[in-house]
């Protein structure tokens, strides 16, 4: 597995249980599982005046902001988010503590947005644009630009792998990709059971 490095990924240790037939012996190894962030495409054209107006200060999507720069989406936002508008407001200030210099801002950021991204699609994000994907890859770059040490939770690690199997569904397969997937997979479900 080649890792391209103009792109960005994140780095899932995946364990593996070797056996060494001279000891007789069992070693767990810990293996890189690198995933591709694949980046998110806004569908419409007002989707894209948003994701434009926070790329363009290379910020995470807040949703508190983009009431402020959109107003004509305070109520949908609203209807869509009530139940956990304090979520978003506190999210909000990580971003605004991360954005100010606060490492650990960026990971609990990171945590919150796994959390609400639980709650999508709502109507509001289907007229946004899918704004928690891009915020997961902004924090997954962000954190590791800053060389911060972060796991995601296996839901989160899943929907990366559909992701970027989704963008290389037309491409030959990575087998070494798909190998660590299976024993990740593997670990996972060992894990529940």
């Amino acid at each position: 597995m080649v890792i391209d490095k103009n792109k960005h990924y994140y780095i899932e240790p995946v364990e593996i249980e070797v056996y060494l037939k001279k000891a007789g012996k069992v070693r767990t190894v810990i293996k890189d599982l690198p995933i591709e962030i694949i980046p998110v495409q806004p569908m419409s054209e007002k989707s894209r005046e948003i994701f434009r107006t926070f790329q363009g200060k290379n910020e995470p999507i807040d949703l508190m902001e983009v009431q402020n720069y959109f107003p004509e989406y305070i109520k949908l936002i609203y209807d869509s988010y009530y139940q956990n508008m304090d979520l978003f407001e506190k999210l909000s200030m990580h971003f605004k503590s991360g954005l100010a210099g606060s490492t650990d801002s960026w990971r609990l950021a990171l945590y919150f947005t796994e959390l609400l991204m639980k709650y999508e699609p709502t109507i509001a994000s289907k007229v946004i644009g899918d704004f928690q994907t891009y915020n997961l890859n902004y924090l997954i770059v962000k954190l590791n630009e800053l060389r911060e040490p972060f796991l995601l939770e296996d839901s989160t690690v899943a929907f990366l792998i559909k992701r970027r199997n989704m963008f290389y569904k037309d491409r030959p397969r990575d087998k070494e990709f798909d190998k660590l997937v299976e024993l990740w997979e593997y670990n996972v479900k060992e894990k529940y059971f």
